[in-house]
């Protein structure tokens, strides 16, 4: 695994950490979800239209008053002290599993995340979600002379595939598995169905909600003491949650 940042060009090689989302994102999926109106926000903050607009698009509010912010919270059923501090600028601490790599590609200015997971005890590798871009992944594939045999899919959505064509093409031997019923059985996996990738055992769990075919891939190491590793796609951010207003209530 990577230490530190090292840049190709589009995407980025680094250790896991960061959010997803923005205060601004959170409030908006929450308001959306729940069905509040905008203008019974304004009111409570004292904002103007402008005010939230911005707000929801780039995460910075003209205030924090924390007494306005812990009823809006209420109302939009957030809680209020781990809602502020993301506010306020909390980010997780980066985390690094020796047997993970998380590789950033970027589509147009949307930052997508895949993943390179390979076995502690040999160069056997699984590949989750492609990103855009396969050169990324390809460029650290033959850099470290992995080999790949599997590709888990969380789920369907063009920004966490786009690249798998190409990677079915340069990986003819990879067996490609995901919870689309649209595709071939062969490819199908179920939830609570397990997979082995060399030491590594991966339990695969249905995450419907964001995507109807979301599927969460945990992977554990018993020889090692870090805590397992959920590949979640988008059905849950680290301190959010992923988009799914019209499922609203199978979100965390």
């Amino acid at each position: 695994m990577l230490h530190g940042q090292t840049l190709f060009g589009s995407f980025i090689v680094h250790p896991m950490s960061g959010l997803e989302d923005h205060a601004g994102d959170i409030f908006r999926k929450s308001r959306v979800g729940l069905r509040v109106a905008a203008e019974e926000l304004i009111e409570m903050l004292g904002w103007s239209q402008a005010d939230l607009e911005h707000f929801e698009q780039e995460g910075r509010a003209p205030s924090t008053e924390s007494t306005k912010w812990n009823a809006v919270c209420e109302r939009l059923e957030l809680n209020p002290k781990k809602f502020q501090s993301i506010l306020r600028g909390w980010e997780p601490e980066p985390i690094r599993h020796p047997w993970v790599t998380q590789i950033q590609t970027d589509g147009g200015g949307m930052a997508v995340h895949a993943y390179l997971v390979q076995d502690p005890n040999s160069t056997q590798t699984a590949i989750v979600d492609t990103g855009w871009s396969a050169d990324a992944l390809m460029q650290e594939i033959c850099k470290r002379g992995l080999e790949v045999g599997q590709i888990w899919i969380t789920h369907g959505h063009r920004d966490h595939i786009a690249a798998l064509p190409e990677l079915i093409q340069a990986l003819p031997q990879a067996q490609v598995f995901t919870g689309n019923g649209l595709i071939p059985q062969a490819h199908r996996i179920e939830s609570s169905q397990w997979l082995k990738l060399g030491l590594l055992s991966v339990q695969v769990h249905a995450t419907p909600g964001h995507a109807e075919d979301g599927l969460t891939f945990i992977v554990n190491y018993s020889q090692h003491s870090l805590p397992g590793v959920a590949f979640v796609g988008d059905a849950i951010f680290a301190g959010s949650m992923g988009g799914a207003p019209r499922q609203f209530q199978l979100q965390p």
